[in-house]
Formats: C-alpha cells, sequence, structure tokens
C-alpha cells in the first residue's frame, strides 16, 4: 500500500518527471517539465500504468490519455491537476 503524498505543484511536477525518467531510461535531471509529452513517446500501457500510480500516491484521478497527449508538457498537464 502506499503512502499518500501532500499535492502541490512542485510535488507532482517532480513526481512525474521521476516516473518518465524511469518509463524511458533516462536520468531525471535530463528531462524537462517543459517539454512535450511526445518527446517521451508513451505508449498505452505507460500512461494507465501512470494514471494508476498517480491514483495510487496522490488520491488523485487522471485519465490515461492525459498522459498521451502530443502537445502538452509536464507543466501543462500540472496546471490542469492541481
Amino acid at each position: 500500500m502506499h503512502a499518500v503524498q501532500t499535492l502541490d505543484s512542485e510535488t507532482l511536477n517532480r513526481w512525474i518527471l521521476v516516473y518518465l525518467a524511469t518509463i524511458i531510461g533516462e536520468p531525471t535531471d535530463s528531462l524537462d517539465a517543459s517539454d512535450l509529452l511526445s518527446e517521451y513517446d508513451l505508449d498505452s500501457i505507460d500512461a494507465v500504468t501512470m494514471a494508476i500510480e498517480l491514483q495510487n500516491t496522490f488520491k488523485l484521478r487522471v485519465h490515461p490519455e492525459t498522459f498521451m497527449r502530443r502537445t502538452e508538457s509536464v507543466y501543462d498537464v500540472v496546471a490542469r491537476l492541481v
């Protein structure tokens, strides 16, 4: 069982970047929250898993399609969720 974390934009930005870095096998410091999500080449399984992990971590319901939007950045997603 996951501990629920406090949600603010900085925490969520960091969480998403760390999660993306894990998926793509790159250092977190090489990712930028202003980059478009399309640069990370997520597939539907990645998006569903990420949405589930967000819900488990923050009790935040996010549709997996959120991470498949090719014209949005991490900042854009966070702005909509926080």
